[in-house]
C-alpha cells in the first residue's frame, strides 16, 4: 500500500466561459501532481487565482478534473464504487474558508454536530452523538460546550464559527483533511490560535492535512519540515521543504512571495524586496512559455518561448524555472 494518503497525478481542470457565441476555456489547474503522506501536513500556497483551492477539491471529489487522477490509499477515487466511495467520503473532510457562509444558519450548533455522527451511524443514540460532539467541541476549544450547543451561527463570532467548522470536519475523524484557507477571514489575533487548533486536532487523531493558504507566515506553525508546493496561474512552481523555501527559494516567484513578509527592520525591507513587474494575467491570456515570463526580472528569451519542467534539485527540492 502506498505511504501517501493522497496522490493528486497530472490533474488538469478546465473551466469555460462564453463570450458571444464562443465558448472559450482555461485551465485552471494545469498538469499538477502533488502527494501528500500519511500522518503529515502539506502547504499549498499561491495568490488568488493560482488554482490552488480548485486543486483541493479535486482530491476531496468536489471538482472532477478534465484530465488525471486522484490516489486515496492506493485506489482511484473517480473509478470507486457506491461503497468505497462512500468510505472515501468518511475519511475525506473540508474546513472551508467562509465560516459565515459555510455553516447552515437554521440549526444550531449541537445539531450540527451530532447530525453528522447520526447519518454516518457512528453513534447508537442521541445521547452518545451529543457526547462526541461535546469531546470534540471541547478539543477545538469551544469551552464549556454547554455555553454553545444551543446557540445559531448568527450568535456566535467569526472565530467561534471557524471552530465549529472544525469540529464539523474532525467528527468523523478522517484520514485526511483539506483546510481551504481557513483564517484568512479572521483576525490576526485570532489567527494563531485557530492554525494552531487544526495543527493539534489533526496530529491527535493521525490524520493528513492539506492546509491551503496565500501566507507563507502560517505554515511556520507546522514546523521546518513541512513539505509546501507553490502555485502560480495554474502551474506548480516549486516545491520543497518549508526550510528550504525560506532559506533557498530558488523560483522568482516564490523569492516575491518570501520578499512580502513584513519584517520590522526597514533597511531589512529594502535589501531583501524582489518585485515582479505588472500584475497577475488573467488565466485567459496567459503568456507563452514560463506563466512568469511577463512578470519575472530575469527572463530570458528562451523563458517567452519554452514552459520549464519541474525538475527535482536535491532530494526534497523541486523547481520549474529556466534559470535551475
Amino acid at each position: 500500500m502506498s505511504d501517501n494518503v493522497i496522490e493528486a497525478k497530472n490533474i488538469v481542470v478546465k473551466f469555460y466561459i462564453r463570450r458571444g457565441l464562443r465558448r472559450i476555456g482555461f485551465a485552471a489547474v494545469d498538469n499538477v501532481s502533488i502527494a501528500v503522506p500519511k500522518g503529515s501536513i502539506f502547504g499549498l500556497i499561491g495568490e488568488s487565482g493560482s488554482g490552488k483551492t480548485t486543486l483541493g477539491k479535486v482530491t476531496l471529489a468536489l471538482i472532477k478534473p478534465t484530465k488525471g487522477e486522484v490516489l486515496f490509499q492506493g485506489r482511484n477515487i473517480f473509478d470507486m464504487d457506491k461503497k468505497e466511495f462512500k468510505k472515501y467520503r468518511v475519511n475525506a473532510q473540508y474546513i472551508p474558508q467562509d465560516p459565515y457562509a459555510s455553516i447552515n444558519p437554521y440549526k444550531r450548533v449541537r445539531d450540527i454536530l451530532t447530525d453528522i455522527a447520526k447519518y454516518h451511524k457512528l453513534a447508537l443514540n442521541n445521547k452518545e452523538a451529543l457526547d462526541m460532539a461535546i469531546d470534540i467541541m471541547n478539543k477545538v476549544g469551544l469551552n464549556p460546550p454547554e455555553r454553545y450547543l444551543d446557540k445559531y451561527p448568527f450568535q456566535l463570532s467569526g472565530g467561534e464559527r471557524q471552530r465549529v467548522s472544525i469540529a464539523r470536519a474532525l467528527m468523523l475523524k478522517p484520514a485526511y483533511i483539506v483546510a481551504d484557507e481557513p483564517v484568512t477571514m479572521l483576525d490576526a489575533s485570532l489567527k494563531a490560535s485557530i492554525v494552531k487548533t487544526i495543527k493539534d486536532m489533526v496530529r491527535e487523531i493521525g490524520s493528513s492535512l492539506l492546509f491551503i493558504t496565500h501566507e507563507i507566515t502560517l505554515l511556520q506553525f507546522f514546523g521546518p519540515s513541512t513539505l509546501v508546493a507553490v502555485m502560480y496561474l495554474g502551474k506548480l512552481v516549486e516545491q520543497a521543504t518549508l526550510k528550504e523555501l525560506l532559506e533557498e527559494p530558488l523560483h522568482p516567484y516564490t523569492q516575491a512571495l518570501i520578499s512580502a513578509i513584513p519584517v520590522p527592520d526597514p533597511k531589512a525591507r529594502e535589501t531583501r524586496k524582489l518585485i515582479l513587474s505588472g500584475t497577475t494575467p488573467s488565466p485567459l491570456n496567459k503568456p507563452q512559455g514560463c506563466p512568469l515570463s511577463n512578470r519575472c526580472p530575469f527572463a530570458m528569451d528562451i523563458c517567452r518561448k519554452e514552459e520549464p519542467q519541474l525538475k527535482q534539485v536535491s532530494p526534497t527540492h523541486f523547481v520549474a524555472c529556466h534559470l535551475r
